[in-house]
């Protein structure tokens, strides 16, 4: 068990070094890859609902810290990412990569979805531009993320293929 979360611990803080240092020079027309999240999927994919919402919230409550919005609605969003994610827990759901490429993309549209919903709520402004946000940000952010999270599943499936034990 102390294993598990060491390497999960190892994952999630090489990806947030990465997400502050390497990925604004990666940024593609201002778009860049959210590791953090593709680190709470996979945690959340393979481990279940309950260390999903934990991990989610402690790395959207991390996130909040160092960002100029609302505190807590990062926490907010990533904690209800990983209960979804969870809800797929590789043990009970098998999914094929096209299954896990299209459930990434609905993650990333519901952790945006909700950060936008606070901040429209909070500020008393208007809804009027969520759905273009979504179709305009959050949609090419999502897809360019899909790229980043197919290394680890091309690694696990193709690199690295586990052995059937005769």
């Amino acid at each position: 068990m102390m294993n598990i979360i060491l390497k999960w611990t190892g994952w999630i803080v090489l990806c947030l070094i990465l997400q502050s240092t390497l990925v604004p020079y990666m940024a593609v027309m201002s778009f860049k890859p959210d590791l953090p999240l593709i680190a709470l999927f996979y945690l959340s994919l393979s481990l279940g609902v309950m260390p999903g919402v934990y991990v989610g919230f402690f790395l959207g409550l991390g996130q909040d810290l160092f960002s100029q919005s609302f505190l807590g609605q990062t926490a907010l969003a990533k904690c209800v990412t990983g209960f979804v994610g969870g809800l797929f827990n590789e043990r009970v759901v098998r999914l094929d990569p096209i299954t896990r490429g299209a459930l990434l993309i609905a993650m990333f549209i519901l952790n945006d979805t909700i950060v936008m919903l606070v901040h429209v709520v909070k500020s008393d402004g208007s809804a009027g531009t969520f759905f273009t946000e979504l179709l305009m940000v959050t949609l090419p952010r999502a897809l360019y993320s899909l790229v980043f999270a197919a290394i680890p599943l091309v690694w696990v499936n193709v690199v690295k293929p586990h052995r059937l034990v005769d």
